[in-house]
């Protein structure tokens, strides 16, 4: 499918154990898109949801290199088909009806088009309000999460890639970072929506309006070692790092009381390695 400015744009989308309800938030958006390309990080084949999906492409990656391999496979097949945008999608995110349609005619209205790298919408975490949501139809932004993204495929090959040494956790905000080191622009369209559940849900903190997102143990050892990887790498950006470091510590200590030991073990375990100076291993 052509679009004026975008003209071709294939989705990427990260399958992980998934099940019926994956299939149905990729019917709601495949319509829109000249391909989806499905990247399976599980053990075993789910290429039977995919099936009777005409514009859909099968990659089974058995979670080698986590998310952002898994990214990059997916958007090197976009490149081979002849992809000039990419759209990338978490299996945990949905839009509503005709949202996406309605993203990219928005997007296409914007002024310093040529200048942008990545269009995010707003992104619908279950959490408070974000209270740096600007109500301007579009507002520039340092960082993004990656589900719902529409990424120019130039800046990602300048970029050479997702940076795979990280897995999992800040994949999408090294992305962001690099790409505007290289000069391009991140923009969020404000007026659009997409519905994203984070982690194991949004909890309520007690005593407390205010909510956090959980995550499996496991998952800790990333968060801390690659946010201070982040304060390494972008050292204009360090102490907005350092402070999300703090404030998830801070948040095991006082509000997590499922399996908070592991938890707590792991993100020490991850900040201990994040101390250490990063080795860059290449991206792609």
């Amino acid at each position: 499918m052509v679009y004026e400015r975008f003209n071709t744009i294939i989705g990427v989308v990260v399958w992980f154990q998934p099940t019926a309800q994956e299939r149905e938030a990729l019917q709601l958006y495949h319509t829109y898109l000249e391909k989806v390309i499905i990247v399976d990080n599980s053990d075993t084949d789910h290429s039977a949801l995919c099936a009777d999906i005409e514009n859909a492409v099968y990659l089974s990656h058995r979670n080698e290199h986590g998310i952002a391999g898994a990214l990059n496979i997916g958007f090197r097949e976009a490149e081979r088909l002849g992809a000039q945008w990419v759209l990338t999608m978490d299996q945990d995110s949905l839009w509503n009806q005709s949202s996406l349609r309605d993203y990219i005619a928005e997007a296409q209205q914007y002024s310093h088009f040529e200048k942008v790298g990545i269009f995010s919408p707003y992104h619908d975490c279950g959490e408070r309000e974000d209270r740096h949501r600007s109500e301007n139809r579009f507002q520039a932004l340092p960082i993004v999460m990656a589900s719902g993204n529409l990424v120019r495929l130039q800046a990602w090959k300048e970029a050479q890639g997702f940076n795979e040494p990280f897995f999992i956790d800040y994949v999408d905000f090294e992305f962001d970072e690099h790409i505007r080191q290289l000069g391009w622009t991140i923009v969020r369209t404000n007026t659009i929506t997409l519905t994203h559940r984070l982690g194991n849900g949004a909890k309520k903190l007690p005593l407390s309006r205010r909510t956090y997102t959980a995550h499996p143990a496991w998952r800790y050892f990333y968060r801390g070692r690659n946010a201070l990887y982040m304060s390494q790498l972008y050292p204009s950006r360090r102490s907005f790092y350092i402070r999300r470091v703090l404030k998830e510590l801070k948040r095991l200590c006082l509000y997590e009381w499922t399996d908070k030991g592991a938890k707590l073990r792991q993100y020490i375990r991850g900040i201990r390695q994040g101390l250490q100076p990063y080795q860059h291993a290449g991206h792609c």
